[in-house]
């Protein structure tokens, strides 16, 4: 049987306390967290400032191809290293010599090859370049012994009617053919640099930082704010941190104060360290609580896998409870987690349970190290849902303490 504690006493019957933060100090212990930041899509700053917008308008999203062609001038003799990083596949032709060629499904995936070109010539390029599904991503780059790794500028390249850059023509099939329904779109791009896929895979408006004013101690608390600023692209402010440790199994406990406000959505959450089974969701997510503005004082469980991830309403791996103060006042939101069972709690409530019941690993891959995260995001497919109003910001979620156990 389990106990309940007063807010001061972490000893608990039945179980030993391995890990807390009671959030003492003046500043974040950076020995036990971490941050995540940006917005989710991945950054090559070796490349400068990628644009977040890649499609032509009215352009599919996924299931496209591109083919690039022009000229490249060269200005020096010398053995030049050829650079892309695509997701998804991706092949680069120069002076009509395949030198990268990575026509594969992948992330965001740096590639290079290598080609002897002399000063002051101009040579054939061709960049051919697909993308599945998800964030799109596109750069191409360059270096030689006179210059380090950089972009490959628009002054360098051409196209045949002479504009600066490439011909870029998009067909609306991953396989660059033109067929008569669906004809493809020409324009010309001046350099390839693209990066998008932001959102955290949630379509999500938010940009994590570490600084104080977006995550901090004060007054015994860990305080993740989410605030209205313009920052790096996005036009709102947040937080989202990580413990450096990691569990396989045992009893977590977060005493927290959620955040108010349509358009925010809260999360006390674990994610596998390892991936031993995969990307997400193949290794599995584990939600405490998630909790959207819009709805507010409902708390949702859930549990990610391969077999049933995303929407998991009515799958049997998600809970929720209706916790009225939970943005009002302090609630212990709780994880107990052994290799049979995954039980959610509020204030030692159960809401949601699932069991291993000899289910194969496609349902049950928890049986690996999983750390914890906080934050909270702006906006998003279920977030935003009903809209995002501005007037709630800013907000924030204040965390009293963690406490891991394991059991005796």
């Amino acid at each position: 049987m389990l106990y309940a504690k007063s807010e001061n006493n972490s000893e608990l019957d039945g179980w030993n306390l391995v890990w807390q933060d009671e959030f003492a100090d003046s500043t974040i212990n950076i020995a036990d967290w971490e941050f995540d930041l940006g917005t989710g899509a991945p950054v090559f700053d070796v490349y400068g400032i990628s644009s977040p917008i890649f499609i032509p308008d009215g352009f599919p999203k996924d299931n496209f191809s591109v083919r690039w062609e022009g000229t490249l001038k060269t200005e020096y003799s010398s053995e030049y290293i050829f650079y892309t990083v695509s997701d998804d596949g991706v092949r680069l032709f120069v002076d009509d010599h395949l030198i990268i060629n990575q026509w594969k499904p992948q992330p965001a995936t740096e590639s290079s090859g290598k080609i002897k070109l002399q000063a002051n010539q101009e040579y054939s390029i061709r960049v051919e370049y697909f993308e599945e599904g998800g964030g799109e991503v596109m750069i191409l780059g360059w270096e030689c012994d006179s210059f380090p790794k950089s972009l490959i500028p628009s002054k360098n390249l051409t196209t045949d009617t002479g504009e600066p850059g490439l011909k870029g023509t998009y067909f609306p099939n991953k396989s660059l053919k033109i067929s008569k329904k669906n004809k493809p779109f020409i324009r010309t791009d001046k350099e390839l640099n693209w990066v998008t896929g932001g959102g955290w895979g949630n379509n999500e408006l938010q940009y994590y930082t570490d600084v104080p004013s977006n995550v901090r101690i004060k007054n015994g608390k860990l305080i993740i704010e989410t605030k209205k600023e313009s920052f790096r692209g996005s036009e709102y402010t947040s937080a989202r941190i990580k413990t450096k440790n990691s569990w396989k199994y045992g009893r977590f406990e977060i005493r927290a104060k959620l955040p108010q406000g349509r358009g925010t959505w809260s999360a006390l959450w674990a994610l596998p360290t390892d991936w031993t089974y995969g990307p997400w969701p193949y290794s599995g997510e584990i939600d405490i609580l998630e909790h959207v503005g819009f709805n507010e004082g409902e708390i949702v469980g859930s549990l990610h896998t391969i077999a049933k991830a995303g929407d998991l309403y009515g799958t049997g791996q998600q809970g929720t409870i209706k916790i009225p103060n939970a943005c009002k006042e302090f609630n212990n939101y709780i994880l107990e987690w052994n290799e049979n069972e995954i039980n959610v709690l509020v204030n030692n409530k159960s809401f949601f349970k699932y069991s291993r019941r000899n289910q194969p690993w496609q349902r049950w891959p928890f049986d690996q190290r999983f750390h914890l995260l906080f934050n909270i995001a702006v906006g998003g497919w279920w977030g935003g849902a009903k809209g995002v109003d501005n007037d709630v910001f800013p907000t924030k979620m204040e965390i009293d303490y963690v406490r891991v156990y394991t059991q005796k």
